[in-house]
């Protein structure tokens, strides 16, 4: 199966073999409430807790899909500044949706920590070398994962 991504702006199309017509805007510094972020998780608690964490360091933009089919839809229709990525999911894994992401360059801009409930240097290594911005342990910890989408955010 091919997934198309098309993501909403005002800059120019691009074309990409895997991923078809591509639209992407560039990176600019924005307040809290403007990031867009994306949650995929399988486990729908998972999703409702970092969605609930994001909230209370004030970010507002927040959706959720819960295996990678559909985070790619909802890619399809919104530019995402960050996505939260389970690892561990049903059909294509967070990982090869990280491997997917990473392999169109116009899609380079968009930050992706994984999360997992695996506490393993080796996982956090083949997540950064697959071009992951960050690594994040779950459950969540509403300051551990406070750290990290300021780090990758810069914000």
């Amino acid at each position: 199966m091919i997934y198309y991504i098309v993501i909403a702006s005002d800059s120019s199309e691009k074309w990409n073999p895997l991923f078809g017509p591509m639209l992407w805007e560039s990176a600019m510094s924005k307040a809290r409430s403007e990031y867009r972020i994306l949650v995929v998780d399988d486990q729908k608690s998972m999703r409702g807790l970092a969605t609930y964490f994001l909230k209370q360091i004030e970010f507002q933009d927040i959706d959720e899909a819960e295996n990678a089919r559909e985070a790619l839809m909802k890619m399809q229709t919104k530019r995402y500044d960050l996505l939260l990525l389970d690892w561990n999911m049903d059909g294509m894994s967070g990982i090869d949706l990280l491997r997917a992401i990473r392999s169109v360059p116009e899609l380079n801009q968009i930050k992706i920590i994984m999360a997992t409930s695996e506490r393993s240097v080796d996982k956090m290594d083949e997540a950064t070398t697959n071009g992951a911005d960050h690594y994040v342990v779950k459950p969540y910890e509403l300051r551990d994962l406070e750290v990290r989408v300021k780090k990758v955010l810069a914000c």
